[in-house]
């Protein structure tokens, strides 16, 4: 594992959000690295963008459960199994806040609990999503560096011109991180198919300064 770990944007949206498809493998892959962390500017202001409607899409996920819930034949006081049903058979995987909402019932609800506090706690939940986002994104800032490239590395740009524009970018970011800082610099994505796949993890390390490109998506071996 390369001395510092450059994070492109769909780590972060990993780590910030737990009903990322790649949430577990990339909080596993920061816990994992003992070097320091990157992120370049526009990382921040690629997750910045998607952070909002990401954070809405969740929170109508819930609300949706919600709405099942409360057209189901649930009622009156809850006990712990009638809750664990819930869990198993009103949390489809299609929602986009199936772990937020398994997390939620496997989390701190009493045992015995009125199902006119369920709604409550759901709707605060809902409300809650992009806050709890925010606070994550806070968290992990404070974690990494955020590096900003003034070099425009023209002729690496032509060399891996191959790779789309987004992603090509990142690879320039983190090859300026490598460049200047002097250490090895391990390229981290949950994207293998523009960054990884297809040779392109090879052409990466043989025309920039990147030690290695690690996929962490779902799936992927680390």
């Amino acid at each position: 594992m390369g001395e510092a770990a450059f994070l492109d944007t769909g780590v972060v949206l990993g780590v910030c959000f737990r009903d990322d498809t790649h949430h577990r493998r990339c909080q596993q892959y920061l816990d994992k690295h003992a070097g320091p962390l990157l992120i370049s500017d526009h990382v921040e202001d690629e997750y910045l963008n998607r952070e909002p409607s990401l954070a809405e899409e969740i929170a109508d996920g819930v609300f949706t459960h919600i709405d099942r819930l409360q057209r189901s034949s649930y009622e009156g006081q809850l006990d712990s199994m009638d809750t664990s049903q819930i869990r198993q058979e009103l949390i489809s995987g299609s929602n986009p806040a199936s772990a937020t909402l398994t997390a939620f019932y496997k989390g701190s609800l009493p045992n015995f609990i009125l199902f006119t506090d369920i709604i409550s706690r759901l709707r605060d939940l809902a409300r809650d999503i992009e806050q709890t986002a925010i606070e994550k994104r806070t968290a992990l800032l404070n974690q990494v560096e955020i590096w900003e490239r003034e070099a425009a590395y023209s002729d690496i740009d032509d060399q891996i011109g191959a790779i789309p524009w987004d992603d090509r970018r990142i690879c320039l970011d983190a090859h300026d991180v490598a460049t200047v800082k002097a250490e090895l610099v391990e390229l981290a994505t949950t994207n293998p198919t523009d960054l990884v796949d297809n040779g392109y993890r090879e052409l990466i390390v043989e025309k920039t300064a990147i030690e290695d490109v690690v996929s962490v998506a779902k799936g992927s071996k680390v």
